[in-house]
């Protein structure tokens, strides 16, 4: 009874080309693969011809779909290499480890939104970083890449697992730090997968697992009482398990076998040309510079290669790696310039790759339903990033709307909506992108319903229910109305305008508002009846117009300055309505505003820069209050703070206004040296929110004392500046335009 086990690294490319020549000469009558023993029921579907890799199984916690793991497979990945040579010559395959039912019921478990992105996945194993950096690496990951991965240079197969195995005793051995609980639950599990598969009668076993277990596995017999109390008495839960696509930048994500590569597309060249030494990789990399219009020949693929290859040499490895190759690119076809690599790690060390999945594999319904619309649609599914934009007049465009909107209510994230160039209500911009966690997003709402519209309405029912935030409701509705989901407007709006009446709020009161109106410009497109919504809207209003000048008294600087920004927001509500009697009892509030004494200098001068913009506030009126506020019997502080609040956003007032300017330059000029640094975070706040270009208009006038347009002109008659002629040869062509001859 022989078992043979071969410690890998997951995904590593020279570990899956060792387990393919091994296996070839072991010729095992069981394969043993690390990984939970769930996924054995579906590992049949691995020999058909249309489950493609880049794939990954979807395991999750079928009562809380949060909690879920991912187990990334690829070409190149030792498991996969496993359960391919066991379909190809019809040998009993499983999969051994810690089963799901208990690592899920953990209140550990891990959850989706807990993935991250690889920094350094695998545990800190002091032992084997001590062996890298006594080799002069940096990492462990570096050293074990170049001396087991790549290092042709160990022998057969026989020594590699041999030297692996051997390395990973003396580490272990090496280290101070005591085994994981998780990790010797895992070994635990795998020693007694063994011993069933003895007892069962196969003797000659292989056993795929990473690297650092395999000395656990080499007693089966002295641990055979340790382990029974480990697997005993665990938590379970009920899992469900599937095959997703998975893509090649998500390989660099770390789940389920807890290992990320960096760059995929690097090691699927390896894969597939094990023999080359740098020039095929160089030579794509030309490629893909030629595509961009760049001027790389072939004297630059052979003097990259052969930096390369010197550079291997100097550090006394076999044949040049990626950073050998990328340094060589960068210095010689890139001329030095870093910014040229990105293009090269994008487009080719990790390249844009999506798997595929069978279409008969068993899914949730919504998922069916959801690949079905998809595909109605045309929309393509996959990983680059793609910009659509939508005329919704345009049949397909409205329907490939309310898809991707009914999408966002179930919180899938796919689509997200973009700004676009033009007016008008008609046109929609969005960004798709998929990812491989969307599906763990559509298996959480299956419970809602069996299709995208039942379970995005249902879910969204719910959520109405359970809200308490008019805010918060608003912005559903916004969700809702482009969503076509009609079945839920009757009790949203119902539910705003219940809690409108009680609220006390008038911040949120505010900031419900917006959407709200929002909402109200789909009507004509979306052909929807929002009579009840704009009853709603009115209310609401009217309550702010009551109740927000009394709001306003007694405000912090901090509290003022998000209140102005709601009366911003609402001003351009109110805008949007284009409804007069609105209109004139929100202006008659923002005169209330503008006027009343005793209410903060930054809201005051706020809401009269409104009325000024609304062409309420006439000019000789406004440089009247403008002033008043910059007079001397005011504070230095509260003027700042309204001008602070006139003129935020915007300076173009000040550069067409001469009367506004010498006001304003006065004060400054005026300011006492102490007042004017306490006053200088304020100014400098304001001024902050201009354009570039107002700045730098202003920083120029401001070089120069003020006058005023009669001042000038005058100034230039008297200096002799005004040429007479030259004003009479145009006084012809004006009558002409202006009809006078």
């Amino acid at each position: 009874m022989t078992i043979h086990l071969l410690g890998i690294r997951h995904h590593g490319v020279g570990s899956a080309r060792r387990v393919q020549e091994r296996l070839t000469e072991i010729q095992p009558d069981l394969i043993l693969v690390e990984g939970p023993p769930e996924l054995t029921e579906i590992l049949h579907w691995t020999a058909h011809k249309d489950l493609q890799p880049p794939v990954a199984v979807l395991a999750y916690d079928a009562e809380e779909p949060q909690k879920a793991v991912f187990y990334p497979f690829v070409e190149y990945s030792p498991e996969w290499v496993a359960v391919q040579y066991a379909h190809q010559h019809a040998v009993t395959v499983r999969m051994t480890d810690m089963p799901l039912l208990h690592s899920l019921a953990k209140e550990e478990a891990p959850k989706i939104d807990s993935l991250q992105k690889e920094e350094s996945p695998e545990r800190e194993i002091s032992p084997l970083h001590t062996l890298a950096e006594l080799a002069g690496y940096e990492t462990y990951h570096d050293w074990w890449e170049e001396r087991f991965e790549q290092d042709p240079r160990i022998g057969d197969s026989a020594a590699y697992f041999e030297a692996v195995q051997l390395t990973m005793e003396t580490a272990r051995a090496a280290s101070t730090h005591p085994t994981p609980e998780q990790d010797a639950i895992r070994e635990a599990f795998m020693r007694q997968h063994i011993r069933e598969a003895q007892k069962e009668g196969f003797t000659n076993i292989a056993v795929v697992c990473g690297a650092w277990h395999v000395p656990a596995l080499t007693d089966l017999k002295t641990t055979k009482k340790e382990d029974t109390p480990l697997v005993k008495g665990l938590p379970k839960a009920k899992v469900r398990l599937t095959w997703i696509p998975w893509t090649n930048t998500r390989m660099s994500w770390w789940s389920g076998y807890g290992a990320g590569i960096h760059s995929p597309g690097w090691y699927e060249h390896r894969w597939y040309q094990p023999e080359d030494r740098g020039e095929q990789w160089l030579t794509r990399v030309a490629r893909l510079f030629r595509r961009q219009k760049m001027d790389v020949s072939t004297a630059h693929i052979i003097e990259a290669f052969r930096l390369a290859d010197s550079l291997a040499t100097l550090r006394n490895l076999p044949r040049p790696g990626l950073n050998e190759l990328n340094e060589a690119t960068q210095s010689v076809m890139c001329m030095g310039d870093g910014i040229l690599m990105r293009l090269v790690e994008k487009e080719l060390i990790v390249a844009h790759r999506m798997g595929q999945v069978p279409d008969e594999l068993p899914k949730l319904p919504i998922q069916t339903d959801f690949e079905t619309i998809a595909k109605k649609l045309r929309l393509e599914i996959r990983e680059e990033t793609k910009f659509l934009e939508l005329d919704l007049r345009k049949d397909l465009d409205l329907s490939r709307s309310i898809f991707l909107h009914r999408l966002r209510v179930l919180d899938v994230p796919w689509g997200s909506l973009t700004g676009i160039s033009g007016k008008g209500t008609f046109k929609e911009g969005w960004q798709l992108r998929w990812s491989p966690e969307a599906i763990l997003q559509l298996i959480e709402k299956a419970i809602w319903g069996n299709r995208i519209e039942d379970a995005a309405t249902q879910y969204l029912l719910d959520q109405t229910q359970r809200s308490t935030s008019i805010t918060e409701l608003a912005q559903k509705l916004e969700a809702a109305i482009p969503a076509e989901l009609f079945g839920v407007l009757d009790g949203l709006i119902h539910k705003i305008s219940e809690l409108a009446t009680v609220s006390a709020d008038m911040q949120e009161l505010m900031m419900a508002l917006q959407p709200l109106v929002t909402v109200s410009r789909y009507g004509s497109v979306r052909k929807t009846d929002l009579s009840t919504l704009m009853q709603v809207v009115e209310g609401l209003l009217t309550r702010i117009c009551i109740g927000l000048p009394t709001a306003c008294y007694g405000l912090d600087d901090e509290n003022a300055r998000r209140m102005l920004g709601l009366i911003r927001q609402v001003d351009e509500s109110v805008r949007l309505l284009e409804r007069e009697s609105l209109v004139q009892a929100w202006r008659d509030t923002l005169w209330i505003l503008a006027t009343k004494e005793h209410l903060p200098a930054l809201i005051t001068g706020g809401s009269t820069r409104l009325l000024f913009d609304s062409k309420v506030l006439e000019e000789e009126l406004m440089t009247q209050r403008f002033e008043r506020a910059l007079s001397k019997g005011n504070e230095p502080s509260e003027s700042a703070a309204w001008l602070e609040g006139f003129l935020s956003g915007s300076g173009l007032i000040l550069l067409y206004d001469p009367a506004l300017w010498k006001l304003l330059y006065t004060w400054v000029a005026e300011l006492a040296g102490e007042t004017f640094m306490e006053l200088l975070p304020v100014l400098r706040r304001t001024f902050a929110t201009f354009e570039v270009a107002e700045r730098r208009k202003l920083g120029e006038k401001a070089k120069q004392p003020p006058v005023t347009l009669e001042t000038a002109v005058q100034t230039s008659w008297a200096e002799g500046e005004f040429n007479w002629e030259r004003a009479e040869a145009s006084l012809s062509p004006m009558k002409a335009l202006l009809g006078l001859n």
